[in-house]
């Protein structure tokens, strides 16, 4: 089932939003093939466990739950502001069972930024951090990584982010 715009074409970039296990993972990447209904990916895969685990426990109702079960290329950092775990996709994928939407290059190389820089970990040692001490301690490496990062488009996706959780 796509979302987004029309249909999509091979060297274009996607997220995929596809069933697993009790809920979704996203799958990000540049298409290789097409052969109706089924597309071939070459990307990255993310399953937001953090999230997961805050849902399933009843910690994560409302936006967060949400979020979960239906995400989209808007949505997503919710899903990557907590752990997550990640890996290498290269498969076909069904339009007619997964959720696919066009993203554009620079989309793509923020949500893999995201993904490669083990961004995801960072704010979720910041945002669950138990003592104060603790809490600047993983900020201040979050900080470095920050001000580290080469990417524009990143920098400043992660800078609206870490303003928008209260980091800074």
């Amino acid at each position: 089932m796509m979302f987004g715009r029309g249909k999509i074409k091979t060297g274009e970039y996607v997220f995929i939003s596809q069933k697993y296990d009790r809920f979704n993972r996203l799958i990000i990447g540049r298409i290789n093939a097409t052969n109706n209904p089924r597309i071939h990916v070459q990307g990255f895969y993310v399953i937001p466990t953090g999230l997961i685990n805050k849902v399933l426990s009843g910690q994560g109702e409302g936006k967060l739950k949400e979020v979960l079960s239906n995400p989209d290329p808007n949505n997503c950092i919710f899903m990557l502001i907590d752990t997550v775990e990640t890996g290498t996709f290269n498969e076909e994928v069904d339009e007619n069972t997964s959720k696919i939407a066009w993203i554009n290059e620079e989309r793509y190389h923020v949500l893999d930024g995201w993904v490669k820089e083990n961004l995801p970990e960072m704010f979720a040692n910041v945002l669950r951090a138990r003592t104060q001490e603790d809490r600047a301690q993983a900020r201040a490496i979050l900080l470095e990584k920050m001000n580290s990062l080469y990417e524009r488009d990143l920098k400043d996706h992660l800078y609206a982010v870490a303003r928008s959780t209260k980091i800074l």
